[in-house]
């Protein structure tokens, strides 16, 4: 892409355009860039004057003007949106000279109208924002050439233009079929770019009547244009027509080849002795713009269809769907709209990259279609996000078919690049005119229904409802409140401790977070920390936790308590991020600790998030004395291949197992195996949970190490645990 100056590599940049372009480099141009972005300007600049052109430039509309003024350019490089005016006013200042200097339009706008305008206006070409190197030079060698071309013509113009045999040479040698009619409508001349243009020979066409030549389906339209008999403002100027081209593919079951040009014709008087005039025939000149229609069309398809799976947009989506309610609300019709969301899918970006990412998307859209009937539309509207119409359903069950369809086609492992990937969807559903009327209502009741099928558990779809409305409104005033409650420190830590098994003393801590609402009082995590993930905050909310627990690890060391061991847990956006453990690392040296002392505790899913990059950053953090804990173990994978690659010191078993260990058939094989496992692997065993004297006894007897539980001590505030630690002896075990 064209990007600032030190991103820009001029030798690679000339290799890859010299592979993929073929002639001689063009003679050296005088180029006007037109630019208001410096680094974009300075980048551009580099590259023309590497190869030999001579740059000026300009970074606004007055300036360029004057540029204009003082000098004539072979080529201007004209950015659309300049700070005191529009690259198309420059572009229509400039018409007179357009027939000595070419302009090439760059622009990041996706506006339909203005590329249109552009091209129509006099651009000779477009290139949108960021283009790669190869495509600037292409199109500046093409210009080039255009120039050099449109110099040989004048030259051979200002030679020849007092010789008839030399206009007819120009004739025959324009770019633009001319032609004339008779007084019966049948050609009397054609020069020879006919041929090239529609593939028909001069000596076939001549005597033939005008409709030879135009498309079937066209000639109605065309009887008063092709056939102009009048003169003066009244001909005709610029008429679109398709034009047959002869192709050596035709065959007779093809549709015919067509090409698209823009007629100019008048009608030829001769005038009579008596001053009246006789109708001669007809003049014209047809100039071939299919590439440009083809330009159009290809901008026209990316306003209104996402590039990367070639679907529906926003924009087009909200079209069909305006034009569906209209259709539904004429004829009593029931319709429904659905809001899809991949779940999970920006792990599989983190973990893979984003060209599997993308790949993923493209076979998703494909799924999907299948999924469909025929008049329905699927629409791309960003990220893992896709909506559909269903315009035409009798019942609300017709919608959870379609929903049932898609999740099951969903359910298939997809292959990419020696990957298998699983992946499933949340839907919501809003049905016309029961949950709204309005293309607004019925797609932001799509999306809230979306989100409570999301909440139940995704891999699911909801139909909307009223009620789900204030679940929204709950859930936004929740976000809303973490964010003032972040930045008017409504959090604080709690610490639970952990208790040796055989001898009773506390061998550590965990850390964790709790919310003093204003209103609802403390809250615990599984009220927000869902939310928070849900809506981005779990990132500053991560680090405030780690910075907090090592302040008050600093405060138990200035206090002259015995070491204890401190564990925080951290979710698996935090740990995923590329700056995980520098960040870590600081956070340690800002209050003067030592890996060792501090501990990390995640759970199995965060590490099957992606799995190496996992390895490679706590066997950092292991290097440094941290010690590394699995929680919640036995809900997830709980694999003997991952526990092997992994620095871990600890396995915590999850409260559930320990809650069930009064049935023999349950809970106490589970957690024996466990503590087996743990054994056998030199792990220490922590069980999570623990609130009888019966569990406790168990732990004992299968080997357990520490415990945590209400049987010593539920979380308590900062102030509680340091007389817990000063009443007790600590004892600090690290791995």
């Amino acid at each position: 892409m064209l990007l600032s100056p030190e991103a820009y590599n001029l030798a690679s940049a000339e290799e890859t355009v010299a592979g993929k372009m073929d002639g001689p480099e063009p003679h050296p141009l005088k180029i006007l860039v037109v630019e208001d972005e410096p680094r974009y300007l300075e980048s551009t600049r580099l590259l023309l004057k590497h190869y030999g052109h001579n740059v000026s430039t300009a970074m606004n509309g007055a300036e360029a003007r004057a540029r204009l003024t003082d000098q004539r350019f072979d080529l201007v490089l004209l950015d659309l949106h300049l700070p005191d005016t529009t690259g198309l006013d420059i572009l229509a200042d400039m018409a007179s000279q357009l027939e000595h200097s070419m302009v090439i339009v760059v622009s990041g706008d996706t506006s339909i109208d203005s590329a249109i305008q552009a091209l129509k206006g006099g651009a000779y070409d477009f290139l949108r924002k960021p283009y790669a190197p190869e495509e600037l030079v292409k199109s500046l060698r093409n210009a080039a050439r255009e120039l050099a071309l449109k110099q040989e013509n004048r030259v051979m113009q200002a030679r020849l233009q007092r010789s008839e045999l030399w206009h007819r040479f120009l004739v025959n040698n324009s770019p633009d079929i001319i032609y004339t009619l008779d007084a019966e409508g049948r050609f009397s001349y054609l020069n020879d770019c006919v041929e090239a243009i529609t593939g028909h020979t001069k000596t076939e066409l001549l005597g033939q009547p005008w409709e030879t030549l135009v498309l079937e389906a066209e000639r109605e339209a065309a009887r008063w244009h092709m056939n102009e008999r009048r003169t003066g403002d009244r001909a005709t100027r610029n008429f679109e027509l398709f034009l047959y081209k002869r192709s050596p593919t035709d065959t007779a079951e093809s549709p015919p080849s067509h090409v698209v040009v823009e007629l100019s014709a008048s009608g030829m008087y001769e005038q009579e002795a008596d001053g009246s005039r006789r109708f001669l025939g007809t003049y014209g000149v047809a100039r071939d713009i299919s590439e440009r229609k083809k330009a159009e069309a290809t901008i026209t398809f990316q306003a209104y269809h996402d590039l990367l799976t070639g679907l529906p947009n926003r924009a087009l989506f909200k079209d069909r769907l305006t034009q569906a309610i209209a259709n539904a609300r004429r004829h009593g019709l029931l319709l429904a709209v659905m809001f899809l969301d991949l779940d999970r899918f920006k792990s599989v970006n983190d973990t893979l990259g984003h060209l599997v990412g993308d790949e993923l998307l493209q076979l998703t859209s494909q799924r999907l279609r299948h999924c469909l009937r025929e008049g329905d539309t699927l629409a791309r509207i960003g990220g893992d996000e896709f909506m559909l119409l269903l315009p035409h359903i009798r019942t609300r069950d017709n919608a959870a078919y379609i929903a049932e369809k898609i999740l099951a086609a969903l359910k298939a492992p997809f292959h990419l690049n020696s990957h298998e990937i699983y992946i499933s969807a949340s839907i919501g559903i809003a049905i016309y005119p029961d949950d709204g009327i309005t293309h607004e209502t019925l797609i932001k009741h799509a999306d809230i229904a979306m989100y409570s099928a999301k909440d139940q558990g995704r891999n699911d779809f909801r139909f909307f409802d009223s009620g789900l409305n204030q679940h929204l409104s709950g859930r936004m005033a929740v976000e809303a409140d973490l964010r003032r409650g972040l930045q008017r420190g409504e959090f604080e830590m709690h610490y639970q401790p952990k208790v040796d098994t055989r001898h009773g003393r506390i061998i550590g801590m965990e850390a964790l977070i709790r919310w003093h609402h204003p209103q609802r009082g403390l809250v615990l995590p599984d009220a927000f920390i869902p939310i928070a993930e849900d809506s981005g905050l779990i990132a500053p909310l991560s680090e405030w936790v780690l910075e907090a627990v090592c302040r008050q690890a600093r405060a138990w060391h200035d206090q002259d308590l015995p070491p204890t061991a401190l564990a925080v847990n951290l979710p698996a956006r935090h740990i995923e991020h590329p700056d995980f453990v520098d960040e870590f690392v600081r956070i340690l040296r800002d209050h003067g600790l030592e890996g060792r002392g501090i501990g990390i505790e995640i759970t199995e899913s965060t590490l099957m998030r992606d799995m190496e990059g996992s390895v490679h950053k706590l066997r950092q953090l292991s290097d440094l004395g941290v010690e590394i804990s699995i929680d919640d173990f036995g809900t997830g994978y709980s694999s003997l291949s991952y526990l092997k690659r992994l620095p871990v010191h600890c396995l915590k078993i999850d409260r559930s197992f320990v809650h069930d260990l009064h049935s023999q058939d349950n809970g106490a094989p589970l957690v024996a195996g466990i503590a087996a496992m743990a054994k056998g692997l030199r792990l220490h065993l922590v069980a999570e949970g623990v609130e009888t004297q019966a569990q406790l006894e168990f732990l004992r007897e299968i080997g357990c190490d520490a415990y945590q539980g209400h049987l010593f001590s539920q979380a308590v505030s900062a102030e509680e645990a340091t007389r817990m630690l000063r009443s007790h002896t600590p004892a600090i075990n690290l791995h």
